[in-house]
């Protein structure tokens, strides 16, 4: 089993968790919320989730490029092209379309950032120029995130993501965004899923209460 150190995700985060969201749904402990993201008439997604299982978890499950199509189930191909930094990785995706829509291929930059309290918070975005583009694949050029993974003093994690990608080649946002919308519930649906089935591995960190105190939480490395 292959095994990278990968931020994948599909349709990748915007900067800044706040306003103009208009709640969508919320089912089986997920909420969704989408915005417009002018000039495009592709809408940005968030999402939020609680999970039991640690924050590093999140992180297990990205990585795992051999099992992406577990939660990604459009992907065709995953790979790492190069680690600017330890926290760093510059990633290709190829992702499939239906006839008569052509591939669509992403290259994303990620930079992870990891706190005291175990919390985590990766940025992600396109860089389009990173590779010369294949002949029949449409190449992403517009698409930027942010993924939060927060522990709670229950012992869950709470997973946020939001995401905006423009797929490019004209295709129709009133067919897009709907599709959109449904891939993203299910990705986290098996996000979850495979979070939770991970074994723990204990390893200490602090965790700040809302009066002030602090605990220890587990971990996995």
């Amino acid at each position: 089993m292959t095994k990278h150190g990968i931020w994948l995700l599909w349709l990748l985060c915007l900067p800044a968790w706040g306003q103009g969201w208009q709640l969508q749904t919320g089912e089986a402990g997920i909420l969704l919320w989408t915005r417009a993201h002018p000039p495009g008439a592709f809408v940005a997604l968030r999402l939020e989730m609680n999970v039991a299982a640690p924050p590093s978890a999140l992180l297990a499950v990205l990585r795992d490029t051999s099992r992406h199509q577990e939660w990604l189930p459009h992907s065709l191909e995953v790979r790492v092209l190069a680690k600017p930094a330890p926290d760093e990785d510059l990633v290709y995706t190829r992702l499939s379309a239906p006839w008569p829509v052509q591939e669509r291929e992403l290259i994303t930059h990620s930079r992870l950032l990891r706190n005291a309290d175990c919390s985590l918070q990766l940025t992600v975005w396109a860089v389009p120029d990173a590779l010369p583009p294949h002949l029949g694949r449409v190449r992403i050029q517009a698409s930027e995130g942010r993924w939060e993974a927060l522990p709670q003093l229950n012992g869950t994690t709470l997973v946020r993501l939001e995401t905006y990608t423009n797929p490019g080649d004209s295709l129709p946002s009133w067919i897009i965004n709907p599709i959109a919308t449904e891939a993203a519930l299910d990705s986290f649906r098996a996000i979850r899923r495979l979070m939770e089935a991970m074994p723990p591995q204990p390893c200490a960190c602090a965790l700040q209460h809302p009066a002030g105190k602090w605990q220890s939480c587990q971990v996995i490395p």
